[in-house]
């Protein structure tokens, strides 16, 4: 019995070292596991970093061309006014060109009147030239 009592001893001291052996090998797993997940982790807060990074550019970005636009919006409306200025301008141009067109035709017709009055003083003139010489000639 004796030598019974000691195989069951040698049996479970087998068993007791393929425990500890069975716990390391699990031991060094789990700190294999726990590694890979700690690089993993610092992979993941070195990637959100870099994307906050990005969205940081993107949102500053986004802020410059809010103010652009805003620039661009302020800019148009200055030259919206500008062309009601620019409209009214060309109104007041036209009716200046009209009032020129018609001083134009005005001064037209007086000096083709002008001109029939010099031709006919002209005209006279001539007769008076010859009824002088015909005057003279009767002297």
């Amino acid at each position: 019995m004796l030598q019974a009592c000691k195989g069951e001893k040698e049996e479970n001291r087998m068993s007791d070292e393929d425990f500890k052996s069975f716990v390391r090998k699990e031991l060094s797993d789990i700190r294999r596991d726990m590694a890979q997940m700690q690089q993993m982790t610092a992979d993941l807060i070195r990637i959100v970093g870099n994307t906050n990074g990005m969205l940081e550019e993107v949102q500053q970005d986004v802020n410059v061309m809010k103010q652009d636009i805003g620039v661009m919006k302020r800019d148009i409306d200055v030259m919206k006014q500008d062309i009601d200025v620019m409209k009214r301008d060309i109104d007041v141009m036209k009716q200046d060109i009209n009032v020129i067109k018609q001083d134009q035709k005005r001064m037209s017709g007086t000096q083709e009147e002008q001109g029939r009055v010099l031709e006919m003083l002209s005209y006279r003139s001539l007769a008076h030239d010859a009824d002088i010489r015909d005057l003279r000639r009767v002297r």
